[in-house]
């Protein structure tokens, strides 16, 4: 046992071995210091004075640092993450995003209605945001796969992959869970399209499952389009008027003027 105990010190020592030699160094090279000045100006007492009064204040010092300073820092690199998640976000909607929406929008029964909740104007506001997400996440969705082009929706998602996969890159995903459990969605309906080389006669529980899948991504995905927007809206107006002329939903008909 005594034996295991010094194995465990000395693989302790070798793993901190740079850390220990630097605190070495700083320990001998502070009493070097001290007693240089206790030589040149023979004043111990007054050494050992100063002494005491910085060991007085180190536990206020490891305070500042630990409890103040690092909290400081980490949530500065909170922020710094939080603003990379967004630009990550709004690349995906701007590369496909929008068009993935709309697509998927396609195979909703009752787009009629769910598009006219989802037509927003220039006249929305924050609070009007706060009731479409809440919209959004409640709603029940009904979805058939077979209303519309899986053959087109493969080719697109084909046509995206390489791209989706650079954004599973992002190691600040983490911070965005709700995000991250969107893009899963998405990924997972690419993979079940991507497994079946025809879709012209599709036996029913095939069909029921891409409903399912389709129903995921599209609300996950949905939610976060929705957030984007409010976003978008709070903080970058010039890029908020683009995306309003962008809206999946809009009928042909609708028309945003430009700034």
């Amino acid at each position: 046992m005594r034996k295991f105990k010094i194995i465990k010190v000395w693989k302790w020592i070798k793993h901190h071995r740079a850390s220990l030699i630097l605190s070495v160094l700083l320990v001998g090279l502070s009493a070097v210091v001290y007693k240089f000045q206790v030589d040149m100006f023979n004043r111990p007492n007054d050494t050992f004075f100063y002494l005491t009064q910085d060991l007085a204040f180190l536990p206020l010092d490891v305070l500042f640092v630990t409890l103040i300073l690092e909290r400081v820092l980490a949530w500065r690199e909170k922020l710094d993450k939080r603003r990379i998640i967004h630009v990550v976000i709004s690349a995906l909607f701007s590369e496909m995003g929008n068009d993935l929406v709309r697509r998927l929008s396609s195979y909703n029964v009752d787009l009629p209605e769910l598009r006219g909740r989802l037509e927003i104007t220039p006249e929305w506001t924050l609070h009007d945001y706060d009731d479409l997400a809440r919209f959004v996440k409640t709603r029940s969705y009904s979805t058939d796969s077979r209303i519309g082009d899986l053959v087109e929706l493969k080719d697109f998602f084909m046509d995206k992959k390489t791209f989706l996969l650079t954004i599973f890159e992002n190691n600040n995903l983490l911070e965005h869970a709700t995000f991250t459990d969107s893009l899963w969605a998405v990924y997972h309906l690419l993979e079940e399209l991507q497994s079946r080389p025809d879709f012209s006669d599709l036996p029913p529980e095939d069909y029921a499952h891409l409903s399912v899948d389709i129903k995921r991504a599209f609300q996950l995905l949905l939610i976060e389009w929705v957030y984007y927007m409010k976003r978008l809206k709070k903080q970058y107006p010039f890029l908020y008027s683009l995306a309003l002329r962008k809206n999946p939903f809009f009928t042909e008909h609708v028309v945003i003027g430009r700034d």
